[in-house]
């Protein structure tokens, strides 16, 4: 039946009004739902070297905290009790992923604090960066504010370390070098008798003398024993240009000037200076040094030099000395031209070079055009290192070479240019970098000092700003290469980490390598446990 107009509004009124009864006695609306939690996450340091990264989180809106959970990116690390309000915590360096491509090692970390309430609600905080590179120990400083990073040596290892370093140059000109252990405590002083900055060198202690000598180039050197006192030291106008030891602990030295040395580690003299036992000079005009001097086995003294005799000739000689004590000890033995140069219309190049721990390869760099460069290994008793004299010669390698050592038990070479690491096989020169790719310094830094790890297969070399003038730079970055197994190992990146401070590393007695920065002296990990978290 159909209604009228009237009718059928009248219906609809009357339906209306039943709805609002029937929602006015039934339930109540359910409340509105919660806010989510707040989680505020922060890294205190956002740069660390050490066995743990100290973090804390700042939570509100939970009644009762149900979890904390800390994240890499989209990798879940670790959870930890809260009970809400501020809680300090801190992630192991085995908490920490390194294998993951965007992590790395040292670690590059994206962290994230997600907040569970026991009711279920949770909220993630805004991503906050940090660096992490894991050490096995990490001490404070007691010097940290006084001291140059580099130099750095170390006697002992492990807790017993004690540390010798270089004071600043204090008003009026006095030098100083401090020994400390890494405990604190008041550290020995010893006034140095010369120039003692950021190029200076500690030598390896003396298995025989117990000594060190200490020398920066361009100014004199003295010798240290154990019991942090001068022992001996140059003559005031003797200018050190580099330095070996010899096995009972007296100094080899080649001057500027180009004259070669032997001075005694002892002296009765009043004033330290050391008995100079013999002193040679060469009869020929003086040559531009070419390597470090070499002690060989049988105690023959072996140097290289650039000998300039025009603008377009010169010749590089390999010289032997007899390096005793006795009579004969300085006089010439023998001298080898292991190449002669000629140009047209240049100067003569002027190669790096470094002997085989045996001294009878020399490894010369020679710089090419375009940033270029090529490494020869000459037999070091031979003339022209052609033929039978040459035991090989590398192709072209990217970069001009500044420096060479020899690694692995004298099995590797490592040749490094301006900002890259170059590794060569050393009985053939065949490069032994991955997929023949240089392990390079990071952006603008420059290859400062390489630190071979031998008799182990480790290399490690530190990274410096170029230098401003004559003004050295210290190193903010240190990187570690490893290699594989075999006969033909390849030599491959470990780790890399960098510093907005300057840094210095050195190896104890027991080969383990320290690294100085930030006012902390850090143990690193032996190269198999990096080598685990990132294989």
């Amino acid at each position: 039946m159909l209604h009228p107009p009237v009718t059928r509004r009248a219906w609809r009124t009357a339906l209306v009004l039943v709805s609002s009864l029937a929602i006015a006695c039934g339930d109540d609306p359910p409340p509105p739902t919660p806010d989510p939690p707040q989680v505020a996450l922060t890294v205190p340091q956002g740069n660390v070297a050490g066995t743990s990264l100290k973090l804390i989180a700042t939570i509100a809106g939970c009644e009762k905290v149900n979890t904390l959970n800390i994240y890499d990116r989209t990798t879940f690390l670790k959870a930890f009790p809260s009970g809400g309000g501020t809680t300090n915590f801190e992630l192991l360096a085995s908490d920490i992923p390194y294998s993951n491509p965007l992590v790395g090692l040292a670690a590059s970390l994206s962290l994230t604090a997600e907040v569970v309430c026991d009711d279920g609600r949770k909220n993630t905080s805004l991503p906050q960066p940090a660096t992490f590179f894991p050490v096995s120990r990490a001490n404070d400083d007691p010097q940290g504010l006084q001291v140059y990073a580099m130099p750095l040596a170390i006697d002992g290892s492990g807790s017993t370390a004690t540390f010798l370093s270089c004071a600043k140059t204090t008003t009026g000109g006095i030098e100083t070098m401090y020994r400390h252990n890494a405990s604190g405590g008041a550290a020995g002083t010893l006034q140095a008798p010369t120039l003692c900055n950021a190029s200076t060198v500690i030598t390896p202690r003396n298995a025989q003398s117990g000594k060190r000598w200490v020398y920066t180039p361009g100014y004199g050197a003295f010798a240290i024993d154990r019991d942090f006192k001068m022992t001996a030291r140059t003559p005031v106008d003797l200018e050190v240009n580099d330095l070996v030891v010899f096995p009972n602990g007296d100094a080899l030295i080649r001057s500027v000037q180009g004259l070669i040395y032997r001075i005694t580690h002892d002296t009765q003299d009043g004033l330290k200076i050391g008995v100079t036992r013999w002193e040679y000079q060469r009869e020929i005009s003086v040559g531009t040094p070419v390597g470090q001097l070499l002690i060989r086995g049988d105690g023959r003294v072996l140097f290289a030099s650039h000998i300039e005799y025009s603008e377009n000739r010169a010749d590089i000689i390999v010289e032997e000395l007899d390096g005793g004590t006795d009579s004969a000890g300085g006089t010439l033995q023998n001298t080898h031209i292991i190449r002669q140069l000629f140009t047209s219309n240049t100067a003569t190049p002027r190669p790096v070079g470094q002997f085989s721990s045996d001294g009878s390869i020399l490894y010369l760099g020679f710089a090419l055009p375009e940033d270029k460069s090529q490494v020869l290994a000459c037999v070091a008793n031979l003339e022209g290192c052609e033929g039978n004299a040459s035991k090989w010669a590398t192709g072209v390698l990217t970069g001009k070479v500044q420096q060479i050592a020899t690694y692995a038990n004298g099995s590797r070479v490592a040749a490094a240019t301006t900002q890259r690491v170059w590794l060569l096989d050393s009985t053939s020169g065949t490069i032994r970098n991955r997929e023949l790719r240089s392990v390079d310094a990071n952006g603008a830094l420059h290859v400062k000092y390489l630190l071979p790890a031998n008799p182990t297969s480790d290399l490690f070399f530190l990274n410096a700003p170029a230098a401003q003038g004559s003004t050295a730079t210290l190193p903010v970055e240190l990187v570690g290469v490893d290699q594989t197994l075999g006969s033909s190992a390849e030599g491959r990146e470990l780790f890399r980490y960098q510093v907005s401070v300057s840094m210095g590393a050195a190896f104890d007695d027991s080969g383990r390598l320290w690294m100085r920065t930030n006012q902390k002296l850090l143990e690193l990990q032996t190269t198999s446990q990096y080598r685990s978290a990132r294989p």
